[in-house]
């Protein structure tokens, strides 16, 4: 005698089941998953402002000696002028030497460079007085980028000024539209 086998498998209706149950799993990743990687890109920007903050606050802090016998003072100086490199293209990773950035010498001065790609253009100003013997100046510490290149920049900045030769600077970086 033969026996019946009954055949098994999956009905139609439990696969249409899981593929919905799979397509809304995935409207649900998808987003999370670009914000998320959105997040991690402006850690750069974060953590290299505050690399630029603390040099300057650092070559504030020491003391520089102008040359020859007739100037024997020390007194503290902040690297002079305004440096921003080229500008970085929408979403583009941009590779530098760290000679080209140490060939300016506010970037030297400060001890920046990026030697990784980077995806955000940096900038330092100083304004106010002579960069030696400052008794009132500001300076910032900025990056600017546009991750999904739809022409809205992130903005990371990070500022200090300087009174009676002090500083006094922002407690963390004000980030303006962070994920764009």
């Amino acid at each position: 005698m033969k026996k019946l086998m009954k055949k098994r498998g999956f009905t139609l209706i439990e696969l249409m089941i899981v593929v919905a149950i799979l397509g809304i799993l995935a409207a649900v990743a998808i987003p999370a998953f670009i914000n998320y990687m959105k997040r991690a890109k402006t850690s750069e920007a974060t953590v290299n402002v505050d690399r630029m903050y603390e040099g300057a606050v650092a070559y504030f802090e020491q003391k520089h000696v102008q040359s020859g016998v007739d100037n024997p003072s020390a007194s503290n100086c902040l690297p002079a002028g305004t440096v921003k490199p080229a500008s970085v293209p929408a979403g583009v990773e941009v590779v530098g030497a760290p000679a080209d950035w140490y060939a300016i010498d506010t970037w030297k001065s400060l001890d920046f460079a990026m030697s990784d790609n980077h995806l955000y253009q940096y900038e330092f100003g100083f304004a106010g007085g002579p960069a030696c013997a400052i008794s009132t100046a500001t300076f910032s510490a900025a990056a600017h980028g546009d991750l999904d290149g739809d022409s809205t920049t992130s903005d990371f900045i990070r500022e200090a000024e300087v009174e009676s030769g002090e500083i006094h600077g922002s407690s963390g970086v004000y980030k303006n539209n962070p994920l764009e």
